[in-house]
């Protein structure tokens, strides 16, 4: 018999990377051939399309807006379940289901499995507003983590490392390699267009008008701070012919026929799932190295470089390199450093990790 296994997750678009991770979940064979898996969402998806297709045995979706009514529903759904465990992406539900846990006796194990750095400090300029609550996280009974940092994260709060899985999040193995252009120097860069806070894309052309040579930048994202990035580029004469905005694409790869390298220049992260596309294409990466999440995919001078966080000068050094073509990377190297996070080898980590937990 299948051991029963329900997703509780909160704030869900339908397009964000979580969403991307959950219907792996629900769609992987080999995953729902163990699990009876379920999927239980407190709150309105704005893109209800994403419900059709992220698979699972069930999906508890809400259209209500009242709190109050998806309180009750939450609290019905869990006096009512009978399962193993419990998987909680939103630290505002385990108190919810701690108590219902400890009221009614119900014997599942509830995991917490953040998608973000666990750090307030970090987070202080996050545009969303998130607070980490660790004495709400604390009421789970295991941690999924999906960066090394998070775990430290957890530990530094207080949680028993035999409390914590690493499990990294999923990605497919792709047949496809990208290229490095043999003229110029051309580097990708593939987030939201975000001036300051979490990308930083402003700290990056900051250094990027000081970078001499032949090399260019693709622009594979929107934000509010877009019209503002395109008037600086504009307005710089070392950008001006260098920096192509190209919009946003849901999936870019396709379009992406030659690449040196994949920059990315954020403040916090939780596991950067860009970078870890980017290496399964071949394509060198380089990166902040923020918490969390690029120094689980990055060994420096392997498959690309890490440099310290708004430490411009040792990125201009790194740039220079490539543009000078003073580094050259083994294609197959760069795409085995992700193979822990191929999909098979994901299924199998989470398997073993939920069984490891409700055995």
């Amino acid at each position: 018999m299948k051991k029963k296994v329900t997703v509780i997750s909160n704030g869900l678009s339908g397009k964000g990377g979580t969403e991307t991770v959950l219907s792996h979940l629900g769609n992987s064979e080999s995953i729902n051939a163990v699990f009876e898996l379920d999927l239980f969402i407190f709150s309105k998806v704005r893109y209800s399309k994403w419900l059709k297709s992220c698979g699972y045995n069930r999906v508890y979706s809400t259209k209500m807006n009242s709190k109050i009514l998806r309180l009750i529903k939450l609290i019905l759904f869990l006096i009512k379940f009978n399962g193993e465990a419990l998987i909680v992406t939103d630290q505002k539900i385990l108190p919810v289901t701690s108590i219902i846990k400890s009221v009614f006796h119900k014997k599942y194990e509830v995991i917490f499995w953040s998608h973000y750095a666990l750090d307030n400090d970090t987070l202080k300029d996050n545009e969303n507003g998130v607070y980490i609550d660790f004495g709400k996280i604390k009421k789970a009974d295991y941690f999924f983590a999906i960066s090394t940092g998070i775990k430290r994260e957890l530990i530094a709060a207080g949680v028993s490392p035999n409390k914590i899985k690493v499990i990294y999040n999923p990605i497919s193995k792709k047949q496809k390699t990208i290229f490095p252009d043999k003229n110029e120097c051309k580097f990708i860069y593939i987030a939201r267009i975000q001036l300051k806070g979490q990308k930083n894309f402003g700290g990056l052309l900051d250094c990027l008008k000081k970078l001499p040579g032949n090399w260019s930048l693709d622009v594979y994202g929107a934000g509010d701070d877009l019209f503002k990035a395109e008037k600086f580029v504009e307005s710089n004469d070392n950008l001006r012919n260098k920096v192509n905005f190209k919009g946003w694409i849901d999936n870019p790869w396709p379009k992406i026929k030659e690449a040196n390298a994949l920059l990315l220049n954020s403040e916090f992260e939780g596991l950067p799932m860009v970078l870890a596309e980017a290496l399964s294409y071949g394509i060198p990466v380089v990166s902040s190295d923020c918490p969390t999440g690029p120094e689980d995919l990055v060994k420096s001078g392997e498959n690309g470089y890490l440099y310290k966080v708004r430490d411009y000068q040792e990125l201009l050094v790194i740039l220079e390199k490539f543009v000078d073509k003073n580094i050259s990377f083994n294609i197959d190297t760069i795409k085995n450093s992700v193979s822990f996070m191929y999909n098979s080898n994901y299924d199998k980590r989470f398997i073993e990790n939920i069984n490891d937990i409700i055995k």
